[in-house]
């Protein structure tokens, strides 16, 4: 019995820790996460963008390999989207419309989201082609509604 009393105040304990660590942080922290996460996204695209255009062989681990990274990172990268962090101490490309449109951003998110998800279990290379641009599609519509454009 104690020792399910332990656990169970050691869960409070933790669920605590976590959901202040959440509040705390800042709008730049939530700024620097999610470009972060962004970049990796792009790192991904671009290998998978170099099979597509027949500078790397098909090779279906590569793509489910880049494609979970895409999934994980835009999985994470929705937490990151808080009230408040439109403007930090560093520059941001994430429009205003994201808090105001919000619900249309979520959508678009999850998308592109299960598009990423769906490209992990591709195994032939006449698949690839069709999912890679399901999954742009739904990078592009996200990033030509919510984000600014890079000078």
């Amino acid at each position: 019995m104690r020792s399910q009393r332990l656990f169970i105040w050691g869960a409070v304990a933790a669920a605590f820790v976590v959901s202040i660590s959440a509040t705390a942080m800042t709008a730049t922290d939530a700024i620097k996460q999610r470009q972060k996460l962004m970049e990796g996204i792009r790192d991904a695209m671009m290998n998978l963008g170099a099979i597509a255009k027949k500078e790397q062989p098909f090779d279906a681990a590569v793509v489910r390999a880049n494609a979970e990274t895409i999934a994980g990172n835009l999985e994470q990268a929705a937490e990151l989207f808080p009230e408040g962090s439109d403007q930090g101490d560093v520059q941001t490309w994430a429009k205003p419309e994201i808090w105001t449109d919000n619900e249309q951003f979520d959508e678009l998110f999850t998308s592109a989201h299960q598009a990423a998800v769906e490209l992990q279990s591709v195994t032939e290379a006449e698949a690839f082609g069709p999912a890679l641009g399901k999954l742009g599609n739904g990078c592009k519509s996200c990033h030509d509604l919510y984000r600014l454009p890079k000078n």
